[in-house]
C-alpha cells in the first residue's frame, strides 16, 4: 500500500478580509439600525436601508462563504476576489428577497426558484475559471526543448505544430 500524502493546507481566513468583513458588516448592521429607527419611509430612506442591509448581509457572508469552500472545494482554494464575488451574490440574494417580501410578492417557492438561479450562475462562472485557469510549471518540470507549454490552439506561423 502506498504512503498517503499528508493533506495540503488550506489558506487562512487573511486579516484584510476579516477587517473587510467585519467593517462591511458593523457600518451595514449601524446604517440599518439608523434608517429603521431614525428616519421616516421616504424614498431615500428606503435605498439607504437596501443599500446598508446590503452591505451587512455582505459583511455577514464572507465568513460563511471562507468556510464552505475550505470545507467543500476538494483542490484549489479560491482566491480572495472569488470569495468576495460570492458573497456579494448572496448578499444580492438577501436583499432581493427582502425587497420582494416588502412588496408582498415573496413566496417560498420564488425563494427557491431565485436561490436556484443564483446557484446556476456561480456554478457557471466557477465552470469558466476553471476551464481557463493554466498550471504554473515548476522549473524541473518544464519541457525539454525549452518552449513553454501553452493552452489552446498555437499561434499562426508557429512550426511547433508539425514535430
Amino acid at each position: 500500500m502506498p504512503p498517503m500524502k499528508s493533506p495540503e493546507r488550506k489558506t487562512s481566513f487573511s486579516a484584510g478580509l476579516f477587517l473587510m468583513a467585519a467593517l462591511f458588516a458593523f457600518l451595514g448592521a449601524a446604517g440599518t439600525a439608523g434608517v429603521v429607527f431614525l428616519t421616516l419611509p421616504f424614498l431615500l430612506p428606503r435605498w439607504l436601508f437596501f443599500f446598508s442591509l446590503f452591505l451587512a448581509f455582505t459583511g455577514l457572508a464572507v465568513p460563511i462563504v471562507w468556510y464552505l469552500n475550505r470545507r467543500f472545494t476538494p483542490a484549489r482554494f479560491p482566491s480572495e476576489g472569488i470569495l468576495i464575488r460570492e458573497a456579494l451574490e448572496a448578499a444580492s440574494l438577501g436583499v432581493f428577497l427582502i425587497w420582494l417580501q416588502a412588496g408582498r410578492l415573496f413566496t417560498v417557492f420564488l425563494g427557491w426558484a431565485f436561490f436556484g438561479a443564483f446557484l446556476a450562475v456561480e456554478l457557471l462562472l466557477r465552470l469558466f475559471e476553471n476551464s481557463r485557469w493554466t498550471p504554473v510549471l515548476s522549473s524541473d518540470e518544464q519541457p525539454a526543448d525549452g518552449k513553454a507549454l501553452r493552452p489552446g490552439p498555437l499561434p499562426p506561423g508557429d512550426s511547433s505544430a508539425g514535430e
